[in-house]
C-alpha cells in the first residue's frame, strides 16, 4: 500500500516499534504563540511548545509507539486540528482531533474525511454552477411583464418617470423597487447559451408569487409569480382554481394554475439539456402580503395562523420582521425549529409539491434540490426532519445551506450536503484582490486546507465555490475596490467612497485568475449571472442589473457591452473542469506557496490521470521549477495556458495574474 503523510509530518525511526514526530506548523500572525497536544502528552496544552524556525513555521518533536494517535495545536490559547491532515475525528466538544495511524515505518493520513451514512448527490460533486435571478436575466414574454416595467436596455442610474412620483428618490427608494420583466420564456429561450457556456447546473433565486423582483418576501409558496409565467385573467378557469378553491392548509385543493405548468414545463426542458435545477428555500420568513399573515392582521388570536409569527401583541398589532424589515414577518421558533405545527406541515406540504408535482413517487418531474436561505437561525431540529423528508421524495436531492462562516456544525450529515462556501470567496479575494490586506500564498493555502480538514470530503466536494452572489458587490468590482474586507464597505449610498465605475482591465485579469481558481479547486464552482460577460456593481442593487446580451444590440449605457474575451475565457475553464475528472473528484496536493513570487503550484489526482496547477497571482511574470520526479513516468500536455503562450516549457513565464494546467497520462 502506498503510504499517504501530511506534508506537516516528518518520520523517523526511534528503535523497535517506536518513533520520532516531528509536527509542523505556521500560524498566520507571526508572533502566535503555539503548543502541541494529544495523547502523547496527556492532552496538556502547554507542556510542549513549538519553536519558531526562520522560515516562520513551528515545530516540536516527540517519540511515540507505534500506534493510532490524536492530537491538536494550541494556537494562542485556542485548540485547532492539523489544516494539513485530512485524517480527523469528532472531539465530542463540537471539534475534532487530527489523527495519525503509525505501523512500522509509516505514518498513514487518509487524504480525505469520511462521516458513517453521510454521502451528498454524486452529480453535485461535477456540478458547476449558474445563479439566476429571473427577473434580471431575461424578458422573452412582454405580456407577463410588472406595471412600469423598466426598458432592458435603459441606463441603470437614470430614472423613469414613474419612479419619480410622490417624491421618490434614486436612493429612497426607486432603484430597490425597479422590475424589469424578466421571465421562464426568457430563460428558455437562453438554454443554447447555458450550454455553450458550459454550465450544467442551475440555482434559481425565489421563484414564488411575491410583489418584489427579488421574491424574497413570498405572497405563497404554493404558485410561480405571475410575471414569470402567465397574468391570469379573474375569470379563466386558471384563476379560478388558483384562488377561491384553495385552502392554504389543504394540499389536496391545490391545482397548478398556468404559470405553475410553464415553470415545470421549462424544468423539464432545462433537465432534459442535462441542466439541474435548485430553486431558493426562504422558509425563515414571508412577505407582508401572504395569506396567512394578512388573516392573522385581520382575525387576530382567531386566525388559523396565529402561531405562525412572531407577534409581540394582536392590539396594537405588533410584529418581528426579518433583519427589522416590516415586509418579512417571520415564523415563530422554539428550540426545535419553526415552532408551529401547521406552519411546518406547510413547509412540508410545499417540499412535496415541488419535489414530486405529479405525486406519483417519481421525483424526475421535480426540482433536483434546495438552497435554504438563512437557514441558521431556524434551530437544527428542523432542518433534520426536513433532510429526512427530502433524501425519502429523492435521495439524489441536493441540499446548500446559506451559512456565511465557517460551516462545520452544519456538515455532519444530518442537516446540509453543503454550504455556499463564502470563506471560500474571502480567502481567494483576499489573496488576489487586497493589496494591504492582501494575504500569503501559504496562508491562503493554510485557509483552504483548514475547510478541507474540518468538513467532510462528500460535503467538500460538493460545496458551492462561489466569489460573489446577489449579496455582494460583482467581482470585478471587488477587486477594483480593495481592502474593503468581503462583502463590507460595498455600497455606493451618498457618502461611500466605493468605486462603481466600470473596472480597470487589470481588475478583469484578476477576475480571470479567479475564474480559473475556482475550476480547479476542490470544490462545485458558482457563477453569478453576467460576470463571465464582465458585468460590474457595488452591493444591492447594483449587483442584480439586467444581463448584458449582445444580441439585443446597444444599451443607452454604452459601457454595458458584453466582453466577449471575458467570456471566452470562462467557457474555456468552465471546459478544462468538464474534461478532466481530476479536477472535479481528484485529491488536491500542494506543490508550492511561494510567497516571495506569489506562485501556488498544486496537484490534483485521480486514479492514472494528473493535473498540476500552477497559479501566478503577482504582477509580474514568473517562473517556478518543480523536481523532476514529479514529472517522471507521466506524458504531460498544456491543457490550459491562460494568458502565458503554450511554447513556454511546464512552469516557465507564468504570465501575471494567470496560470497554467498541465494534464498527465500513464
Amino acid at each position: 500500500m502506498e503510504t499517504v503523510s501530511p506534508p506537516s509530518i516528518e518520520l523517523t525511526p526511534a528503535g523497535v516499534g517506536h518513533s520520532r514526530i516531528t509536527f509542523s506548523y505556521k500560524p498566520e500572525r507571526a508572533e502566535a504563540v503555539v503548543f502541541l497536544a494529544g495523547d502523547f502528552n496527556g492532552w496538556n496544552p502547554t507542556v510542549t511548545p513549538m519553536e519558531r524556525m526562520g522560515d516562520g513555521v513551528c515545530r516540536a518533536s516527540v517519540e511515540v509507539e507505534n500506534a493510532r494517535h490524536t492530537y491538536k495545536f494550541v494556537v494562542d490559547g485556542q485548540w485547532i486540528a492539523d489544516p494539513a491532515n485530512a485524517e480527523r475525528e469528532l472531539d465530542g466538544h463540537d471539534g475534532f482531533n487530527s489523527v495519525l495511524l503509525i505501523g512500522g515505518d509509516a505514518v498513514v493520513a487518509q487524504p480525505v474525511r469520511s462521516v458513517d451514512g453521510f454521502h451528498t448527490p454524486d452529480w453535485a460533486k461535477d456540478a458547476i454552477w449558474y445563479q439566476i435571478m429571473l427577473d434580471r436575466f431575461a424578458n422573452g414574454n412582454p405580456n407577463n411583464d410588472p406595471i412600469n416595467t423598466r426598458p432592458w436596455k435603459s441606463a441603470w442610474r437614470e430614472m423613469s418617470w414613474w419612479e419619480t412620483q410622490n417624491g421618490a428618490t434614486f436612493w429612497q427608494f426607486a432603484v430597490f423597487h425597479r422590475q424589469y420583466g424578466g421571465d421562464l420564456d426568457g430563460l428558455r429561450a437562453r438554454i443554447p447559451y447555458l450550454k455553450k457556456l458550459g454550465v450544467n447546473a442551475i440555482y434559481l433565486n425565489p421563484m414564488f408569487e411575491s410583489p418584489s423582483a427579488h421574491k424574497y418576501n413570498a405572497a405563497t409558496y404554493v404558485h410561480i409569480d405571475d410575471n414569470f409565467g402567465t397574468i391570469l385573467d379573474g375569470a379563466s378557469v386558471d384563476g379560478a382554481i388558483a384562488g377561491a378553491n384553495e385552502d392554504l392548509l389543504d394540499p389536496a385543493t391545490w391545482r397548478f394554475n398556468a404559470s405553475d405548468r410553464a415553470f415545470l414545463a421549462v424544468l423539464a426542458e432545462l433537465k432534459s439539456q442535462g441542466l439541474r435545477v435548485i430553486l431558493d428555500g426562504v422558509f425563515n420568513h414571508v412577505g407582508d402580503s401572504h395569506e396567512a399573515f394578512l388573516e392573522v392582521k385581520a382575525k387576530g388570536s382567531k386566525s388559523r395562523y396565529a402561531d405562525w409569527f412572531v407577534l409581540e401583541s394582536f392590539e396594537p398589532f405588533k410584529y418581528r420582521g426579518w433583519a427589522g424589515f416590516g415586509e418579512l414577518p417571520e415564523f415563530r421558533k422554539d428550540s426545535q425549529g419553526i415552532a408551529s405545527a401547521s406552519a411546518q406541515k406547510h413547509i412540508i406540504d410545499i417540499t412535496r409539491r415541488w419535489m414530486d408535482p405529479n405525486g406519483d413517487g417519481d421525483p424526475s418531474d421535480g426540482v433536483d434540490g434546495w438552497r435554504l436561505d438563512v437557514p441558521n437561525e431556524i434551530p437544527k431540529g428542523f432542518w433534520r426532519a426536513w433532510r429526512t423528508l427530502v433524501k425519502s421524495i429523492n435521495p439524489d436531492a441536493y441540499i446548500v445551506g446559506e451559512v456565511w462562516n465557517r460551516a462545520d456544525a452544519w456538515l455532519d450529515g444530518t442537516t446540509f450536503d453543503a454550504t455556499m462556501n463564502y470563506p471560500f470567496a474571502d480567502a481567494l479575494l483576499a489573496w488576489v484582490g487586497d493589496s494591504k490586506a492582501k494575504i500569503s500564498v501559504s496562508q491562503l493555502d493554510a485557509r483552504l486546507a483548514a475547510l478541507r480538514t474540518v468538513y467532510p470530503a462528500e460535503a467538500s466536494y460538493a460545496m458551492q465555490n462561489l466569489v460573489d452572489s446577489h449579496d455582494t458587490d460583482r467581482l470585478v468590482s471587488m477587486l477594483a475596490n480593495p481592502d474593503r474586507g468581503y462583502d463590507r464597505a460595498n455600497s455606493e449610498r451618498p457618502g461611500s467612497t466605493y468605486d462603481g465605475a466600470r473596472p480597470s482591465a487589470e481588475a478583469y485579469r484578476k477576475a480571470r485568475l479567479i475564474a480559473l481558481v475556482q475550476m480547479c479547486c476542490v470544490g462545485a464552482p458558482m457563477i453569478w449571472y453576467g460576470d463571465e460577460v464582465g458585468m460590474w456593481g457595488s452591493d444591492d442593487p447594483f449587483c442584480r442589473k439586467p444581463m448584458i446580451w449582445a444580441d439585443l444590440g446597444g444599451y443607452d449605457d454604452p459601457q454595458e457591452q458584453v466582453d466577449s474575451a471575458h467570456f471566452a475565457h470562462y467557457a474555456a475553464v468552465i471546459a478544462l473542469r468538464n474534461a478532466l475528472p481530476a479536477l472535479r473528484r481528484g485529491s488536491m496536493r500542494t506543490l508550492v506557496a511561494d510567497d516571495a513570487k506569489d506562485v501556488w503550484v498544486f496537484e490534483r489526482r485521480l486514479g492514472d490521470e494528473r493535473v498540476l496547477v500552477a497559479l501566478n497571482a503577482s504582477g509580474t511574470t514568473q517562473s517556478v521549477q518543480l523536481p523532476a520526479a514529479e514529472f517522471d513516468g507521466w506524458t504531460w500536455s498544456i491543457a490550459f495556458d491562460g494568458d502565458c503562450g503554450p511554447s513556454v516549457a511546464r512552469f516557465d513565464a507564468l504570465a501575471p495574474h494567470s496560470g497554467r494546467v498541465l494534464k498527465g497520462t500513464r
